[in-house]
């Protein structure tokens, strides 16, 4: 039995819909409205985020990526948020023949910055966001979802609506953030790029201010088979902000036979 919590709606071919740090798999909401006429699609709680406890002894990369594994329906195409993103990767890295194809939104091999990966957030940034998040949960929670759409032309009404999609499930446990941020700050894909055998796609907004569009270059030249879609005028989380937008790219990426 799958220790997470998941929810199905629709019929068709399986998509997987993974959420990112923070949050719950409400947020795919719209994504879910429009598309489930067409396909299956199973939306998961990360641990101790939602409905979905934290296992015994917390979770590391690899270990989330394990859990969603047992959630996910076989042969599923997987579409990751942020850290969902980071986590179908590496579930793709390690078992290439259980899953058909992952979509990254908003996401990247790494999301600190390093000297020869300048296209991220500075580690600083995190860490600063880390000592808040222990001291003020709750304002500094908020604060992230304000920049989830941050630049974004309705910016006001997006976050009235965000927040209301949050608070109708309960809110993550703080060892699950810490864990989360933890994941963030340490994790490096990129050298296991090359190992790459399933199709996929990168969906970026061109005004995120946690994953720089400018990474979408040395992204592709990583991943030259990669298919790399950019939704200028998207913040952080270009799904709800721009559903119309994102599920062009996104369809054609899953109604194409590689």
């Amino acid at each position: 039995m799958a220790f997470l919590h998941t929810e199905t709606h629709g019929h068709g071919p399986d998509l997987f819909l993974i959420h990112g740090w923070g949050l719950h798999g409400g947020i795919w909401q719209s994504v879910v409205e429009a598309l489930q006429h067409r396909y299956r699609l199973t939306v998961v709680d990360l641990p101790g985020h939602g409905h979905s406890p934290l296992p015994a002894g917390g979770f590391d990369l690899d270990r989330l990526a394990q859990l969603l594994l047992d959630s996910a329906p076989p042969q599923a195409a997987w579409v990751g948020w942020s850290l969902g993103g980071m986590a179908a990767l590496n579930a793709m890295l390690r078992w290439p023949q259980q899953i058909d194809k992952v979509t990254l939104v908003a996401a990247q091999p790494q999301f600190i910055q390093s000297d020869d990966w300048p296209h991220a957030t500075p580690e600083k940034s995190l860490a600063q966001f880390a000592e808040n998040l222990v001291k003020h949960t709750d304002q500094t929670l908020k604060r992230f979802l304000a920049l989830q759409v941050r630049g974004t032309a309705d910016e006001k009404d997006q976050l009235r609506a965000m927040r209301a999609l949050v608070d109708a499930r309960p809110p993550p446990q703080a060892e699950a953030l810490r864990l989360g941020l933890e994941i963030l700050r340490s994790t490096n894909l990129r050298p296991r790029l090359n190992q790459i055998q399933r199709p996929l796609q990168f969906i970026l907004g061109g005004r995120d201010m946690l994953v720089p569009v400018a990474a979408a270059k040395a992204i592709g030249t990583r991943v030259p088979t990669a298919r790399i879609d950019i939704l200028p005028q998207a913040g952080h989380i270009p799904f709800f902000s721009h559903t119309d937008e994102f599920l062009k790219p996104l369809g054609a990426f899953m109604e194409k036979n590689y």
